[in-house]
């Protein structure tokens, strides 16, 4: 949780109201964390005096407020201090981490104390609001073992068969009302939006100011062609600095470093907040309803890219992906942002069963319908998809291609490439195809092999370059193994060498079942690799069929094969598909034109200030 989040939530904590127990009495508080006699008084300044019992090392009390250690062991016991200020006279007990974390015997010592009341907040059902449990302490204490019993029971293989059972058929229902029951707030957004002023662009000297926002930077092509927007606008003088719903590290960081190196300020969002936006985030009064209302995915990345844009002001905030396109227009309508740019790179996410979520329909619907929030897609298909899925006309999109940096991905170095053959095992004339793309359904990984499969029978010295990384890695290699394609195909994982794995193949295979439009596509026509693929999506604008690359339908194995032997057995003609590749992509798919395609749609959205004006509530689906 990045720190605009946290200062958010405490403020909501300590504006919550208190448990409904004697205002006169001493009330004890509980919890592994740490909690500072400040702190302690805002959530509780009824109390008469608190006493903070923790685990670890106790700080130093203050007027009002003790602190003592609970001794570690099974069960936990108070220590002699914990005893002693409890002689003083303490009448309840507060749940800071909530029931489930405190033992029964350690309630059942209290209550022997004289701790009377026991309080815990417990939220009754998804996304309603949490309240104010209290209970007798003694009789909770009695309780636990029962509790340990059920829980107990309820792991026995029948009870466990027939809870899944329940479970099937209760999700089966909940599953019809749930993307409804997702937007419990419009009301309240609405009402809290009517109240904030959207700011004018502040633009000075041709320069922009662009926040370019993104769940990560792994290896993926829309967060390559975010990468190739911020470095060229930088280098065009503007102002652009990126910013990430996780930590841009390891896997999640695989371009941050091309950023950082070319002189784009790149941080996760939250991660290292300034006072200026503190304060503003405070000063919007966010309520706890506002807040809840958002998807428990969403509440934390909201609340910090909130809080960097009341910091750092942008012109344009442009967003890219699902999940982010909803953050982004959340945080730039609750901070004002004028213009917030929400870019789609594929066909729409109910296309892509692990990753949709069913809030994504309410949220983009009501989202969309604010003044301030623009649509862009990076292919026509694309477009006309999500436009048919979220009630849209198509108009609504504008469109703008992939750009390829032509410049920065010019022929590998001859050493590079006789090392990625090598470490396939191919002779300098053997035949290499390249699959390069994550192991993820919507790539249909096992249709791949098949087709390899099948094209080796009739190209049995074939070798295959598969590079990626996804949650089907496990299957790929299994399936390796199945269709003993071991000494075939080697599988490179998550690679930096992109450019020379595609300029040591003779042909680039993409069997994918949905497309935006595809960057390997693009760069393996520009090195001289004529792609084979599937006619899905964004494909068909990325190559031309016949001219630089071959196309065959979704899921036709044997067509993709077919097509991909004669390709092989043909130098001559994957030569001409080469050469006409390198110039369909420098026409239309260099970067500066898709600059200028940009910085032409950005000039066109702050040539006009939007309306304010709240959007009405979206019709349900």
């Amino acid at each position: 949780m990045g720190a605009y989040a946290e200062a958010v939530r405490e403020a909501l904590g300590s504006a919550a109201s208190e448990p409904p127990l004697p205002s006169g009495a001493g009330w004890v508080v509980l919890t592994h964390g740490e909690l500072s006699p400040r702190r302690a008084r805002r959530l509780f300044p009824s109390a008469a005096r608190l006493l903070v019992l923790g685990a670890g090392v106790p700080r130093a009390g203050v007027a009002g407020v003790a602190y003592a250690r609970v001794e570690h062991g099974l069960p936990p016991r108070l220590s002699a201090a914990a005893r002693a200020e409890l002689s003083r006279g303490y009448g309840a007990v507060v749940l800071l981490d909530g029931l489930g974390e405190t033992s029964g015997r350690l309630l059942l010592e209290l209550a022997r104390h004289g701790v009377a009341r026991c309080a815990w907040r417990d939220a009754p059902a998804p996304g309603a609001a949490e309240r104010w449990q209290v209970r007798r302490a003694r009789w909770l204490a009695l309780a636990k073992p029962l509790h340990r019993l059920l829980r107990r029971v309820a792991c026995l293989p029948p009870v466990l068969w027939a809870r899944r059972r329940v479970a099937r058929a209760r999700a089966h229902e909940a599953l019809r009302a749930r993307n409804q029951l997702s937007f419990a707030g419009e009301a309240e957004w609405l009402a809290r939006l009517q109240r904030t002023a959207v700011r004018a662009p502040a633009a000075r000297d041709g320069r922009l100011r662009v926040v370019l926002y993104v769940g990560t930077l792994n290896s993926g092509g829309a967060e390559r062609q975010l990468c190739n927007l911020a470095l060229a606008l930088l280098r065009r003088g503007d102002d652009v600095r990126v910013l990430t719903t996780y930590p841009p590290a390891d896997a999640d960081g695989h371009y941050a470093q091309m950023l950082r190196d070319g002189g784009v300020p790149v941080s996760m969002a939250g991660l290292a907040p300034v006072r200026v936006g503190l304060l503003r985030l405070a000063a919007l009064d966010l309520s706890a309803d506002v807040i809840g209302a958002l998807p428990e995915a969403l509440r934390t990345p909201v609340l910090d890219l909130c809080g960097e844009l009341l910091a750092d002001p942008p012109d344009v905030l442009h967003a890219w992906l699902d999940a982010p396109n909803i953050v982004a227009a959340a945080a730039g309508a609750l901070a004002g942002c004028p213009h917030v740019v929400l870019s789609t790179r594929n066909v729409n996410p109910t296309h892509f069963p692990s990753f949709y979520q069913p809030w994504m329909d309410r949220w983009y619907r009501f989202l969309v319908a604010l003044p301030q929030v623009h649509l862009l897609a990076n292919s026509l298909p694309g477009a006309r998809d999500y436009a048919a899925w979220l009630g849209l006309a198509p108009e609504r999109f504008s469109v703008i291609r992939n750009g390829v940096d032509l410049a920065g991905m010019q022929a590998p170095p001859a050493a590079a490439v006789a090392a990625v053959r090598a470490a396939c095992g191919a002779a300098p004339r053997q035949p290499l195809v390249a699959g390069v793309f994550r192991l993820a359904p919507e790539k249909q990984p096992a249709l791949f092999l098949d087709v390899v499969a099948r094209a080796r029978v009739a190209v049995p010295e074939l070798k295959v370059a598969l590079a990626g990384i996804g949650p089907l890695h496990e299957l790929v290699r299994q399936r390796v193994d199945e269709l003993r394609l071991g000494d075939c195909v080697t599988l490179l994982g998550q690679r930096r060498d992109v450019p020379a794995i595609l300029a040591a193949a003779d042909a680039l295979l993409l069997t994918s079942r949905v497309e935006g439009t595809p960057n390997v596509v693009l760069e393996a026509q520009w090195l001289g690799c004529p792609p084979v693929a599937t006619a899905v999506g964004g494909t068909p604008d990325a190559l031309l069929d016949g001219v630089t690359g071959l196309l065959r339908g979704r899921d036709d194995a044997a067509g993709l094969a077919e097509a991909l032997v004669a390709l092989l057995r043909d130098p001559a003609r994957r030569e001409e598909l080469a050469r006409a590749g390198r110039t369909l992509v420098r026409e239309r798919f260099a970067l500066p034109r898709m600059l200028d395609e940009h910085l032409a749609f950005y000039r066109g959205l702050l040539a006009a200030r939007p309306s304010a004006a709240p959007p009405q509530p979206a019709a349900a689906p």
